[in-house]
């Protein structure tokens, strides 16, 4: 038996990275925290590295979208990742990242 992990490609959609960008925006010039928008992104690449060898690990959620995949959610301090897994190609897509308070759903 082969106990060699699959590992899955990690990309991110162009709306996901602005997502980003404008999140690390906010914190670290209107919120004036540089060192907290670099740890969350630290934290953050962190998590989403991981997805690579367990991209099951976290829950799926309600959300689906016009091609009826899967979403599942990552809760990062008050952030929320939305990523789906494309088995076939074996590659998680991290589609969205939003301020927890808002309505992601």
């Amino acid at each position: 038996m082969d106990s060699k992990k699959e590992i899955y490609e990690i990309e991110f959609t162009e709306d996901c990275r602005d997502e980003i960008r404008e999140i690390y925006k906010y914190i670290s010039e209107n919120l004036v925290a540089k060192q907290a928008a670099r740890d969350l992104m630290r934290k953050m690449k962190n998590i989403i590295m991981d997805l690579a060898e367990s991209p099951k690990l976290y829950m799926k959620i309600e959300k689906k979208d016009r091609r009826k995949r899967e979403f599942r959610r990552i809760v990062i301090d008050n952030y929320i990742i939305l990523y789906t897994i494309d088995e076939d190609k074996k590659t998680v897509y991290i589609s969205h990242m939003y301020y927890g308070r808002r309505n992601y759903l």
